[in-house]
């Protein structure tokens, strides 16, 4: 699944940060590593010296493996352009850096790779490299039940077996919508009764999902457990991340439960803004890419 690790630099500590991950990734899946940077089109000669002698630099930490290149342009556009040349390429980026991702992800370059870039693009938010190291032992994969939230299943699949890391399915049953239909005039036996029945079909049809799902990825020899849980996607997710201590996060940006608003103002942007992982996002190719909204419910 991953055939080239492309990582965007500015310069800046900041950004470099992204490094540790990308390199154990394309070390232990025997890719490319790839380091890219954009200079802007106003630039002199000698600033794209500057940059080809700084990624020069850069790659000698990092073996024969290693490829580098300039771009000059608006830092996003040559970042995706430059992805969509690659063979089957990841992009490892920091949420933080010198090129406007300072900004968090709203109007930055990381936001728009986010959400132009046909490649899955792994997030790193700046401090979360322990001791320069990129541990993965233990991946989330949150999922809806849909076709369009699995595609994040195959590369979730790659990186647990690469880093012999243990796979948590999660799936959120929706019950919160179910209680905003008791209203204090509804509150009686008989519409309690019926609630507890619509959400007991939630729960067993999410357990059900998550537990066909497991039983599939077992049989490759894959460490999975499953987690059912009821309430708001985002806000279970993000408990949930804190409390299992998982240590990557991978999610598609269409699916059921919201995520089909691309990133912002859905799940996604919630756990990319409030998670402690590094999260990697995946836009599902071909049909699940052109669905509009609600069409995967």
């Amino acid at each position: 699944m991953i055939g080239t690790v492309v990582v965007p630099l500015d310069g800046s500590q900041l950004a470099e940060e992204a490094l540790p991950y990308a390199v154990a990734i394309a070390e232990r899946s025997s890719a490319p590593l790839h380091l890219l940077r954009v200079v802007p089109s106003d630039a002199g000669a000698a600033a794209q010296d500057e940059a080809r002698a700084y990624l020069q630099g850069k790659a000698r930490a990092f073996g024969d493996r290693v490829q580098v290149s300039t771009a000059v342009g608006d830092p996003a556009e040559q970042i995706i352009d430059r992805a969509a040349e690659m063979s089957d390429p990841l992009v490892v980026m920091t949420t933080h850096g010198r090129s406007g991702i300072g900004r968090w992800l709203y109007g930055s370059v990381a936001d728009r790779v986010v959400r132009s870039a046909e490649a899955p693009v792994l997030l790193i938010r700046s401090g979360m490299a322990r001791a320069g190291q990129a541990m993965v032992r233990s991946i989330l994969v949150a999922l809806d039940g849909s076709s369009y939230a699995e595609a994040a299943l195959a590369y979730a699949v790659d990186l647990a077996k690469i880093f012999n890391a243990e796979l948590q399915l999660v799936r959120v049953a929706e019950t919160a919508q179910v209680y905003a239909m008791l209203t204090p005039e509804s509150q009686t036996p008989a519409a309690a009764e019926a609630i507890n029945e619509v959400i007991d079909r939630l729960d067993d049809e999410a357990r059900e999902y998550l537990a066909t799902v497991a039983g599939r990825l077992q049989a490759e020899g894959l460490r999975v457990k499953t987690e059912t849980l009821e309430g708001f996607p985002a806000e279970q997710l993000l408990a949930f991340e804190r409390e299992a201590d998982t240590d990557l996060t991978v999610m598609a940006t269409h699916g059921r439960s919201g995520i089909a608003r691309l990133v912002f103002g859905s799940v996604a942007e919630r756990i990319l803004k409030l998670g402690q992982t590094p999260v990697m996002v995946i836009q599902p190719k071909g049909e699940g890419a052109a669905k509009p909204e609600g069409g995967a419910r």
